[in-house]
């Protein structure tokens, strides 16, 4: 699964770079929690496997989110992504754009 990143601090934080970000870099389990999430994403090919793997906890959103789904990345965060499709040479290659890391409840 091809993974973009919609804000730098998201990319920066999965490649290691958390010093700028003080909620992240005293947070080092979340982080590694992050970095598998995004790492078990990659390792997809199709976003039904998703819901396989149910340590994930896969969910279309509805409501004032409406259009983006989300995975758990622990009990209290998750990761909000869209899901984005690109046809080339009558391939579909599914797209994650991930949006937010985001307390599950607030």
């Amino acid at each position: 699964m091809e993974i973009k990143f919609q804000k730098t601090y998201l990319e920066e934080i999965y490649e290691g770079n958390t010093k700028v970000y003080k909620e992240y870099k005293s947070n080092k389990q979340l982080v590694s929690q992050y970095v598998k999430t995004i790492n078990k994403l990659k390792s997809i090919t199709k976003i039904e496997q998703l819901y396989q793997i149910k340590s994930l906890r896969y969910e279309k959103l509805t409501g004032n989110l409406k259009g983006l789904s989300s995975v758990a990345v622990n009990m209290q965060y998750r990761i909000l992504f869209k899901e984005l499709a690109s046809i080339s040479n009558e391939l579909i290659i599914d797209i994650l754009e991930i949006e937010e890391l985001s307390k599950h409840y607030e």
